[in-house]
């Protein structure tokens, strides 16, 4: 599908009825999940190829980023599905020329959904490609940081959750919560490095264009590109913040566990310390050997079960004083 926005903010959406060959004034040129007749068609009007799928998932720095033929040739690494319960990252590649800027992708990013709209809030006419290139740039920026924070806000519950557990609930129902906890935590950790990556991604992208692109780039957008490379390095410094956090919180919370399940353990334990005495004693007396004066006489079985009653709480007030029960 084809989506094309010219100098005069016209948008000419998917579903709407394309102009054949495409027109003068184009500024944006977004194909998503294109065939090969559009691929072809792209290309013949732009008069240079674009990247294939397969191109698009090199990982070599060189193979992501290059000039050719005066045109930056730029994929990235952009999230995609942050509202849903498995988000993932998508290459999406930026060719951009003077004139032009096409993007190719395989996935629909929050981003490109509100970009026409912010291209006509935006950028004055005519509107050129580094300009729609910089608001694509701001809006996935901002999305980041939206996830970021819903992130920030998960941790800052899951550390009261964590920290204020009530000890005096059954330990199965506190262990349930705690592995709640751990698993919530898994989760925005592999959140967190998605979009640590596509930070990654973007700012590489970003050092790329501007280190290339001072010839023809608008002077008064130099400034908002330079904003931009300085947002994305703050919420890189966030993520490792954010990573230091869940460490922290997934170590406490383990710890928590553990001591959940030491507390059985300790409960089995001293148990097992009552009641030896005890059984000690019923073995003794279970013998039933021939010479055991203790056979014949007739208060031998009251005697028997009073010494267990004692060997039994003697442990116990024991264990309670040394606050042990």
């Amino acid at each position: 599908m084809v989506r094309l926005i010219t100098q005069q903010g016209q948008l000419i959406d998917w579903n709407d009825e394309k102009v054949s060959p495409f027109p003068d004034n184009l500024v944006f040129l977004d194909l998503l999940n294109p065939s090969r007749t559009e691929e072809l068609e792209a290309e013949k009007w732009l008069e240079y190829t674009l990247p294939t799928r397969e191109e698009m998932q090199e990982i070599e720095e060189s193979s992501r980023l290059y000039l050719e033929n005066g045109v930056l040739y730029m994929t990235a690494w952009v999230p995609v599905g942050l509202e849903t319960p498995d988000p993932e990252t998508t290459a999406i590649s930026f060719v951009l020329g003077q004139d032009c800027l096409t993007t190719v992708r395989y996935a629909d990013p929050h981003a490109f959904r509100f970009v026409n709209d912010q291209v006509r809030r935006q950028c004055s006419t005519p509107i050129s490609s580094d300009a729609v290139f910089l608001v694509l740039m701001e809006l996935f920026v901002a999305r980041i940081a939206d996830a970021l924070q819903n992130v920030e806000a998960d941790l800052i519950r899951l550390s009261r959750e964590v920290f204020n557990v009530d000890t005096k609930r059954n330990t199965a129902a506190i262990e349930r919560d705690l592995a709640d906890v751990v698993k919530l935590l898994g989760r925005r950790s592999a959140l967190v490095a998605n979009l640590r990556e596509s930070l990654l991604s973007l700012s590489r992208m970003m050092q790329f264009f501007l280190n290339n692109s001072a010839s023809w780039m608008r002077a008064d957008l130099s400034v908002q590109f330079r904003t931009v490379v300085r947002d994305i390095r703050s919420l890189d410094d966030y993520t490792n913040q954010q990573t230091q956090e869940m460490t922290f919180l997934l170590e406490s919370t383990l710890g928590l566990i553990n001591i959940q399940q030491n507390q059985i353990i300790k409960i089995f334990t001293v148990a097992s310390v009552l009641f030896m005495p005890p059984t000690l004693i019923a073995s003794i007396y279970g013998m039933n050997f021939k010479q055991m004066p203790e056979l014949e006489w007739a208060l031998g079985y009251p005697m028997a079960i009073l010494l267990m009653i004692i060997f039994a709480a003697v442990p116990i007030w024991y264990f309670k004083r040394k606050g042990l029960l």
